[in-house]
């Protein structure tokens, strides 16, 4: 499913909301969120995952010395069970998977220790039992804070599951006097809440951040596109013009392709303006601009408000022919579009002149070629305006001299 483009207004709407705790984000702005954060959450769950399964083997240690009746199963669940799962969760989470999946994975590492720790804890008789299940307490940070940093509603679910089976566990037990069950719990509970409140800071932290860059991102954005834009058109300017011919010509394939220039004239435009008002000539230029989107084949295509009544259309890839084609769609539709000019001599409405160049890109440079539709405009404009230059005829003739001097067609 595709989404429309974020907007700078979206996320300053958002951004002026009294939210002093939230951590939440509207659909549209979490879905940016992901998209931009996504690579590295993956690839940071990747690594701390890799780096704690080797870690996390040291606990053994602490089975050994502490509860050695029950360092048998110990062993056999870290190598047989949650070892190689920390290995496949790092191997799909490194795959990219959708968020959700993501996070669920993540989460049920820590949860799948927590449920080993507590295992060899119940089968213990060991005098030292009570000592070993500190090692509770990091798997706690290591959830919350450490390599492996659950997002909060993640975090906060999988600390509950840790408490209440721990809980649940030194409760049952036999062996343990109430006072000490009760300080581990405590222990335990302070632990869980103080790196609960770290989680919460940080990722709060990191979605303001986040927030920020990307409202600056938008208004940079913003700002480029006005920049590359006409005010009241809408069209692209010179400047955008002058970056696309400067990839088009540097393009590697562009020895064998064609690009073609329409410009465009409004006839008789000053008497528009003097008999009607200049609020006249700028609806007269939205109009035209309208007319000139509607008849671009597509993304490649670009249509320029080139300077006062002057446009001009970019056609990568379009021979003489087929242009000749466009620009004469263009000129009817001007002119079928009844724009009313009386100070004109053609009809009393709008109508505009239409030169027409092409050439392989390797044969003329972007200037040459801007400077033939240029003269064919001027060839239009005093042969009677309202036409397009050169005549369909010539265009088909010129088209046949371009085929054969093309790469293709030479010996």
């Amino acid at each position: 499913m595709s989404y429309a483009p974020l907007s700078l207004v979206t996320v300053e709407a958002y951004m002026d909301l009294p939210r002093k705790r939230a951590i939440t984000f509207p659909a549209e702005i979490e879905r940016q969120f992901e998209a931009d954060t996504n690579a590295n959450r993956c690839r940071r769950l990747t690594i701390g995952i890799l780096v704690s399964a080797v870690l996390y083997n040291f606990f053994l240690i602490a089975d050994w010395l502490l509860v050695p009746d029950a360092l048998r199963l110990a062993s056999w669940l870290h190598f047989a069970v949650v070892t190689p799962w920390m290995l496949i969760v790092a191997w799909a989470i490194s795959r990219r998977p959708r968020p959700v999946v993501r996070e669920f994975l993540a989460a049920s590492v820590p949860v799948l220790i927590i449920l080993q720790i507590d295992a060899g804890f119940a089968v213990t008789t060991s005098d030292s039992a009570a000592h070993y299940q500190y090692v509770v307490i990091p798997t706690i940070l290591y959830t919350n804070v450490s390599l492996h940093r659950l997002a909060f509603r993640f975090a906060r679910i999988v600390t509950a599951i840790i408490l209440l089976c721990h809980t649940a566990l030194v409760l049952s037990v036999s062996y343990l006097p109430g006072g000490v069950a009760a300080m581990i719990l405590v222990q335990i509970a302070i632990c869980a809440y103080i790196t609960l409140v770290a989680n919460f800071t940080m990722e709060r932290d990191l979605r303001r951040a986040y927030l920020y860059a990307l409202r600056d991102r938008l208004r940079h954005a913003e700002a480029d596109a006005a920049a590359r834009h006409d005010t009241l058109t809408g069209l692209a300017n010179r400047h955008h013009l002058d970056e696309e011919l400067q990839k088009l010509w540097a393009a590697p394939n562009h020895a064998t392709s064609y690009a073609s220039i329409v410009m465009l004239d409004v006839d008789h435009f000053k008497r528009l303006n003097d008999g009607y008002g200049h609020g006249a000539g700028d609806l007269c230029l939205k109009r035209i601009a309208a007319i000139l989107i509607a008849n671009l084949r597509g993304t490649d295509d670009c249509a320029i408000r080139y300077g006062g009544e002057e446009f001009l259309l970019l056609l990568p890839g379009l021979q003489l022919v087929d242009a000749m084609h466009v620009a004469e769609r263009i000129r009817q539709a001007i002119e079928d579009a009844a724009i009313p000019n009386e100070g004109s001599s053609l009809g009393g409405v709008i109508t505009a002149s239409l030169g027409v160049a092409a050439c392989h890109i390797g044969e003329l440079s972007a200037s040459e070629l801007i400077d033939a539709a240029d003269a064919a405009l001027y060839a239009a404009k005093t042969k009677g305006r309202n036409q397009v230059w050169p005549p369909l005829a010539s265009a088909e003739a010129r088209t046949g001299q371009l085929l054969s001097r093309s790469p293709d067609n030479r010996g």
